[in-house]
C-alpha cells in the first residue's frame, strides 16, 4: 500500500494474479463488489488492478459496527470506519467507489442479478454467513464472473472452510473451481 494508507492490510489483489488474469478485466469497465472491507486495503488494490479502467465501479459492503459475532473488535469499529474513509478520501480512485454501509444479507439484495464481474467475500466468518454470502452473491454475479472467498481454513474445519465447501458442493454444476492460493478460493460462474 502507499504511504497514504492507514490501518491493516492483509492479502491484496496481487494474490489473485495466478488464478484470475488481470487483463481479462482491466481493459474494460467492470462492476466489482466486496463484502467485508475493513480498512479498504484490498478494495484499493482492486481499483489499481482489475478495476483500473476509468469507468469501472467498485462497491463495498460492511456494517462497520459492533456485533456479537466479533466481540474482539468491540469499540473499534467507529475508528476502523473513520480510517477507511480517510483511506478512501486519500485515494485517486475515490470517484469509482460506492460505500454501502450495512449487512450483506440486506445490502446485496439491492443490486440487480447478473450485475457484477467480480465479487470478493471476506465478511462474517461464521459458516452459515459465509454460505449465505456465497448464495446471495452468486445471483448478482454475471455468467463468466469471478467469485473469491477469503480466509479458507480460518478457524478450523467448522468455520469458513465449512461455509465455502458447502457452497461449492451445492453449486458444483454451475461453477468452475479456479483453484486456491494463500487462503483464498477462486470460482468462475459458468451458468
Amino acid at each position: 500500500m502507499t504511504n497514504e494508507f492507514n490501518g491493516v492490510a492483509y492479502r491484496l489483489a496481487d494474490n489473485w494474479f495466478n488464478n484470475v488474469p488481470v487483463q481479462e478485466f482491466s481493459s474494460k469497465p467492470i462492476n466489482y463488489i466486496e463484502i467485508g472491507t475493513y480498512y479498504g486495503a484490498n478494495l484499493l488494490s482492486v481499483a489499481k488492478t482489475y478495476a483500473s479502467h476509468p469507468d469501472s465501479k467498485l462497491y463495498c459492503i460492511d456494517p462497520w459496527e459492533d456485533y456479537a459475532d466479533y466481540p474482539e473488535y468491540k469499540g473499534e469499529q467507529p475508528g476502523i470506519y473513520s480510517t477507511f474513509m480517510e483511506n478512501l478520501n486519500n485515494s485517486e480512485h475515490k470517484s469509482k467507489i460506492i460505500v454501502d454501509r450495512g449487512y450483506s444479507n440486506k445490502q446485496l439484495l439491492k443490486y440487480d442479478d447478473d450485475f457484477f464481474d467480480i465479487i470478493y467475500i471476506d465478511g462474517n466468518h461464521e459458516p452459515e454467513y459465509v454460505l449465505e454470502d456465497g448464495v446471495l452473491a452468486f445471483r448478482k454475479l454475471k455468467r463468466g464472473g469471478i467469485l473469491i472467498f477469503d480466509d479458507y481454513g480460518w478457524g478450523g474445519p467448522d468455520m469458513v472452510t465449512c461455509g465455502i465447501d458447502s457452497f461449492k458442493r451445492g453449486y458444483h454444476k454451475r461453477i468452475r473451481d479456479l483453484g486456491y492460493r494463500d487462503a483464498q478460493v477462486f470460482i468462475r460462474k459458468i451458468k
